[in-house]
């Protein structure tokens, strides 16, 4: 199962919100169904591929 980023355009109880989600799937790119699961009120989205992955050599980042 891989994780893929998607731009995404969701309804909520005050307008619209968007922003950018990490949808799993076994796909290449997840189905609708799979980015709606992730993201309530869901409307579409834009995938923007496959999220990098960990890279086990590189120390993690510190958060300020």
């Amino acid at each position: 199962m891989r994780i893929h980023l998607v731009a995404y355009l969701a309804r909520t109880r005050d307008g619209a919100e968007h922003g950018v989600a990490r949808v799993p799937s076994e796909r290449c790119r997840p189905s609708w169904h799979e980015c709606a699961a992730v993201v309530p009120g869901y409307l579409i989205g834009q995938y923007l591929g496959a999220a990098p992955e960990p890279d086990e050599t590189r120390p993690a980042r510190r958060s300020a």
